[in-house]
């Protein structure tokens, strides 16, 4: 095994390590602690030094531009996705791209630029998950991820 398949292994060992907490707890719960932008949250930092405070900074700025601008243009979301041809999914389509330009220029002001906040606001723009209580459940997966990665780094197991 070549020395950089070790450390693919690694990593995945790794990330694994970083999202089993998140994961075991939206199971253990029912609510979403774990989404799919949290998968390259992780690796940000697990690939890159001091990238804590951009990681907490930038979801959060992105879930809550997200959540805003759907309730702001669309209110309450009845399903998940876009309704075709209608007003409301029309809308949706606003509260999307109004949010990107808000957590852009959020994540900027705050010198926290995260790439995976972008998936973020697409996720809670299309309605997965859509109550309020979901965003602060959200933010506190980004917080036991941040703190998992705190945990292993400091026993010297990161990669």
């Amino acid at each position: 095994m070549a020395w950089t398949d070790r450390l693919d292994a690694a990593l995945g060992v790794y990330l694994a390590g970083l999202l089993a907490p998140v994961t075991l707890l939206a199971w253990a719960t029912g609510f979403p602690f774990i989404l799919p932008s949290l998968g390259p949250s992780a690796y940000v930092l697990a690939t890159s030094e001091g990238r804590e405070r951009e990681t907490v900074v930038g979801q959060a700025v992105g879930v809550v531009a997200a959540y805003v601008c759907v309730r702001a243009l669309v209110g309450p979301l009845a399903s998940v996705g876009f309704v075709p041809h209608t007003l409301g999914g029309l809308a949706q389509v606003a509260a999307i791209l109004v949010a990107v330009v808000l957590a852009t220029l959020g994540m900027a002001a705050a010198d926290s630029r995260h790439a995976p906040a972008y998936a973020t606001v697409l996720i809670f723009t299309l309605g997965i998950p859509s109550r309020g209580v979901d965003v602060l459940v959200f933010l506190a997966g980004v917080a036991f991820l941040v703190a998992a990665h705190a945990a292993l780094d400091s026993v010297g197991l990161r990669p």
